[in-house]
């Protein structure tokens, strides 16, 4: 998959593949049906959360929801007529906008619960680290593309941290530290894919991990305090276990079947904190219970199995490595969330794809799916 060829068609090449039924015919069916499925499934979760917590109109929340997932679906469909390669082209461009995108965000975002992380755009607040996510697969996609023959050097994988570190430093200082894990997660995952040996990574983790003092001197209080909560909820259970305690409550009366949607009690009584974004595993579970999960893990499944198809069709290097990336990124906020709902994982803020509430992870995704079916499009014969 890696081995082949890169080829990087010029930037004039675009707009050569015209919108045609022969084209349309190649994108991935597996993809789309999985990505339709998820998104239907998150409106569902949209209003079974919103008429269990204080929203007035649950309705009116779905709706928003509904406007997002179209304006998501065309940006999706109109992406993948695009020639990726075109944007592999791109990279040292999308590049410096990524970084001129997260430094205006420290000096004009707006703060909403002590984050400064987003930016009005028409009436509309967008989160540009999640678009930020999608923007530097890019970047890394490239990197490892034109340097796949020699990947086994360490200047190598040390001038893609450094690629990486700025934008990670940008979105720390949000601060958003879930995010900044996502970075880090998928450099791994695209390091991997793109044949970066198994003592190099794990060297890296090890250095990771021995600069966690340092790491633990530079966390925020509330950081600190997720953290300890994590290890031991029940040290605090009226104040940092709360959330922890709470999540495994309602993760646990879903039982087999679920109460039923809109039947939730946790987030209604105001136990369950975020229930429609940072904890809304929970929300489902409790609603839908073990079967409703499973079916949730399951389009998952499939959604990450068809990237991955993908990444091994690709014509180029590019391509693959992108949909790795793409894989490492939503395999992991998958399982942080599920995991911060369980007491797997620190609590830390990761949206779950598709299900959680916000129209800019929404958007950032389906940028990232309309690539991947242009990679799916082009993808070599047979």
């Amino acid at each position: 998959m890696i081995g082949r060829p890169l080829v990087l068609r010029p930037a004039g090449r675009t707009f050569a593949d015209r919108p045609s039924l022969a084209l349309l015919a190649r994108a991935d069916p597996f993809l789309l049906v999985a990505t339709l499925l998820l998104i239907g499934y998150g409106l569902v979760m949209t209003y079974s959360s919103s008429a269990e917590g204080s929203a007035a109109d649950p309705w009116g929340s779905v709706a928003r929801a509904a406007v997002f997932a179209a304006i998501g679906l065309t940006l999706m469909f109109a992406v993948a007529f695009l020639d990726h390669s075109w944007l592999g082209s791109m990279a040292p461009l999308v590049y410096l906008v990524t970084l001129a995108l997260l430094a205006v965000v420290l000096l004009v975002g707006e703060t909403v619960l002590g984050g400064q992380r987003w930016v009005a755009v028409a009436g509309q607040k967008l989160q540009v680290s999640e678009f930020a996510k999608v923007l530097m697969i890019v970047v890394l996609a490239r990197w490892f593309a034109d340097r796949r023959d020699s990947i086994g050097s360490p200047l190598v994988l040390a001038g893609a941290a450094a690629l990486l570190a700025p934008a990670v430093y940008l979105v720390y200082r949000q601060p958003d530290l879930g995010t900044s894990l996502v970075f880090v997660a998928l450099f791994f995952g695209m390091a991997f894919m793109a044949g970066a040996r198994l003592w190099q990574l794990t060297a890296l983790i090890a250095g990771g991990m021995a600069s966690f003092p340092v790491l633990w001197s530079l966390m925020r209080d509330y950081q600190r305090a997720r953290l300890v909560a994590f290890l031991d909820p029940q040290s605090d259970p009226q104040g940092t276990g709360w959330n922890i305690l709470q999540s495994l409550i309602a993760v646990g009366s879903g039982q087999a079947t679920g109460k039923g949607l809109t039947a939730g009690t946790q987030s209604p009584l105001g136990y369950l904190p975020i229930a429609d974004s940072d904890f809304v595993f929970a929300s489902l579970a409790e609603d839908l219970g073990f079967l409703g999960a499973m079916l949730l893990f399951a389009l998952y499944l499939v959604l990450l199995l068809a990237a991955l198809r993908i990444a091994y069709r690709s014509r180029d290097a590019f391509g693959s490595l992108f949909a790795a990336g793409v894989v490492s990124m939503l395999g992991f906020q998958v399982v942080v969330n599920v995991g911060m709902a369980i007491s797997l994982m620190p609590v830390t803020g990761i949206p779950l794809p598709f299900i959680s509430r916000g129209g800019s992870s929404l958007l950032s995704i389906c940028l990232a799916l309309g690539v991947l079916q242009s990679i799916a499009m082009r993808r070599d014969p047979g």
